[in-house]
């Protein structure tokens, strides 16, 4: 039980009043008396100690030590003052009483009680100054010395005194005591040295659930999620059972290999051994359900643990986020906001991020009012985020004008890159090379996110020969092309047209080609239409991805806007064959507070009838002004007349539809679209925009597309 604070006090006071205490030590006649006295005080004293849960008491209790002398003579007592001390924080103080204890003769026992106190708190420079102190003044150290040590030594910016820390281990015959060991292994570990931290592991005769679980977690910190799982089998294998902190290792390294069946086997091992009690423990639980995609399960968890923190509220709204289910993600925000758990800056920054990926620029705008009205801290992190939403919401000008007040020492690569990418995403191709230039301008080092994003810009303006040149410097900045570089360039040069020099890229490769690669020539051939090459692109890709319905899909398209129609038919029954579904063409558009999807061909939509009539009446009314529908877009074997009506059904015709019905006409009108835009919309949204004088902005799921005049800033080049 918890006791009053002020109860303490008073029992305090009244045990140091009437605890009877000579004025001085010296009046006791022997030795044995003095012994006796002190053995019964200490006792008193450690009670007293028991029930400090203050600063105030604490402090009374060691004015009585000091004035009556006995701190001086009880090396045990002041050790609990030093650590009575330091577990309030207050380490100046645990070090005056440290410092102000005389010895007669060498004594560990107080030097290792501050070294761990400082070590404990995470004064890492202060241990080790503390421990050469130690040195300097003939105190040798001991097994309880070293493992503290090594704790203070265990990040990547103090490898080089944990070293040296070792070499003490060695000469003084420590390294083989198991918990010194052990301390060695978890200090390697967390410094990332994996390769040193195992050869002490493999020399250990005996090995503590510490020392496995010290290397479970530095594989899995380190991104081998595959050895950490083989090391978690072993040391169940010999014998040793895990505990909380192990279950959290063992899931965070599953959800980064994404084993649905692995993470339920983990969860069932949690919940047969009662872990789940453990918060930290649900908390990994709910993450690596979230990062294997099973988001309903990690609500299950999420719902069922007895009490949870920011960190449970942050990891179920971060596994709606990475799973795409933005909608879900705002109202747990909303729970979580009405539940009386406050938001942290990490909550925001996911919050952020759904914003961005709804393309919303109203609840962008409002989470953003939110931080500033919460007093939220916006670091560097977060401020980038916030331009990377505004930009990804479309409103490009917004996204400007934060950076341009981030103070130019404030700004860092992370801070360009976003901005670069804002710029390539809305066809900026030209800026986004202005950007960079002044970015080499202002001695910030690019990196590869920084090369993906000027490429895919380059590829978006067909700037086909500044992104050779980008390509070519990426070596002279110490950065090595990777998969997704090359991809951006045979995305670059296939829509270009220039097919060949695209697949040539593809073979030369010095690197693996992976499905972003085929993916890009595969769409490239479908702009172009070739469907010979189309089909190595999609060999190449079904080899890597065989369950991936969109290249199905996009391989059909190819077949469809060729009139193979009898290859269509036969990629369609192989994907019903194998169980995959087309993705579903979704459109949403903002109107006031409120978010309005449509399908395509939506009947579920609660105004779907008005805007049946509305996107019929724009059919004729553009037609008229000269448009004449694109019937290659229609991928089925039907006839013209139904091919047109299929047209005017697409989500964002229904989308642009519904927003000219409800929009002011001095705003503009802003969808997003999940699928690319088909040539077929993107023509008619230009006649819209000059017949209605509207200003239209679409997000496919390539770019943005801003419609005005009868004119697209892609330059119909998409």
């Amino acid at each position: 039980m918890r006791l009053d604070p002020g109860l303490n006090l008073k029992l305090c006071s009244f045990y140091l009043k009437h605890l009877r205490i000579p004025s001085s030590l010296h009046s006791f006649d022997s030795k044995c008396s003095f012994h006796s006295f002190l053995g019964s005080t200490e006792n008193v004293y450690d009670g007293l100690l028991n029930i400090c849960n203050g600063l105030v008491s604490l402090k009374q209790v060691h004015s009585s030590l000091t004035v009556s002398g006995i701190i001086n003579c009880s090396t045990h007592l002041g050790g609990r003052i030093i650590i009575k001390y330091a577990k309030f924080g207050e380490y100046n103080n645990a070090r005056s009483v440290f410092d102000g204890i005389p010895s007669d003769k060498p004594n560990s026992f107080l030097w290792n009680t501050m070294i761990r106190a400082y070590a404990n708190g995470g004064c890492h420079v202060e241990t080790l100054e503390l421990y050469s102190l130690m040195r300097k003044t003939g105190i040798s150290p001991n097994n309880y010395t070293f493992p503290f040590l090594l704790k203070a030594c265990a990040s990547k910016s103090m490898i080089t005194e944990g070293k040296v820390v070792h070499g003490d281990v060695i000469r003084t015959g420590f390294d083989l005591d198991l918990y010194v060991e052990a301390a060695l292994v978890t200090m390697y570990a967390k410094c990332g040295e994996t390769h040193e931290a195992l050869k002490i592991f493999d020399k250990m005769p005996m090995r503590d659930l510490v020392s496995w679980t010290a290397m479970i977690t530095a594989y899995e910190q380190a991104d081998q999620p595959h050895k950490a799982l083989l090391l978690f089998w072993k040391m169940l294998l010999h014998g040793v059972s895990a505990d909380a902190v192990a279950i959290v290792s063992v899931a965070s390294a599953i959800g980064q290999l994404g084993h649905t069946m692995r993470a339920k086997i983990v969860h069932a091992y949690a919940i047969c051994n009662g872990f789940l009690k453990d918060l930290s423990v649900g908390n990994a639980i709910i993450s690596m359900y979230a990062k294997c995609g099973i988001v309903s399960s990690a609500r299950l968890v999420f719902d069922s643990l007895e009490k949870i923190d920011g960190i449970s509220w942050n990891s179920m709204l971060s596994g709606y986020s990475q799973n795409g289910q933005a909608s879900e993600a705002l109202l747990l925000f909303e729970e979580m906001l009405n539940s009386g758990c406050k938001p942290n800056p990490v909550t925001v920054l996911i919050m952020v991020s759904v914003c961005a990926y709804l393309g919303s620029l109203h609840r962008g705008r409002k989470l953003h009012k939110f931080i500033i009205d919460k007093r939220i801290r916006i670091d560097a992190t977060l401020r980038s985020a916030l331009v990377d939403m505004y930009a990804k919401c479309g409103d490009l000008e917004t996204a400007t004008g934060m950076f341009n007040d981030i103070l130019p020492r404030e700004r860092n690569t992370t801070t360009w890159n976003v901005l670069i990418s804002g710029y390539g995403m809305h066809g900026f191709g030209k800026e986004a090379l202005d950007l960079f230039s002044q970015m080499q301008q202002a001695g910030i080092k690019p990196d590869h996110i920084t090369f993906t994003s000027l490429l895919s810009a380059c590829g978006h303006a067909g700037l086909i020969d500044e992104g050779r040149k980008c390509f070519a410097e990426m070596k002279e900045h110490s950065v090595t092309p990777q998969a997704k570089h090359y991809a951006c360039i045979v995305d670059m040069l296939g829509r270009a047209g220039l097919l060949n020099q695209a697949f040539d890229m593809v073979q030369q490769m010095p690197i693996p080609q992976n499905d972003d690669v085929w993916g890009a020539l595969l769409l490239a051939c479908r702009i172009h239409r070739d469907t010979d090459l189309g089909e190595v692109a999609a060999r190449g890709l079904l080899e890597l991805e065989p369950n991936h319905a969109g290249y199905h899909v996009l391989m059909s398209n190819i077949y469809a806007a060729s009139n193979r129609w009898q290859e269509v038919v036969e990629m369609r029954q192989n994907m019903k064959d194998i169980g995959l579904r087309k993705p579903s063409a979704f459109s949403v558009v903002e109107f006031g507070k409120e978010i309005h999807g449509f399908y395509s061909a939506d009947r579920v939509n609660p105004y779907w009838q008005d805007v049946y009539k509305k996107v019929e009446s724009l059919a004729v009314e553009i037609k008229t002004a000269g448009h004449v529908p694109n019937l290659s877009c229609v991928l089925h074997d039907v006839e013209d007349e139904d091919k047109e009506h299929i047209l005017n059904y697409h989500s964002e015709k229904l989308a642009v539809a519904f927003g000219i019905m409800k929009i002011g006409p001095e705003i503009p009108i802003q969808v997003t679209n999940n699928l690319r835009i088909c040539n077929d919309c993107h023509s008619a949204f230009k006649f819209i925009s000059y017949v209605y004088r509207r200003k239209v902005v679409v997000r496919d799921a390539n770019r943005f597309h801003h419609f005005e005049d009868g004119t697209c800033t892609c330059n119909d080049y998409w």
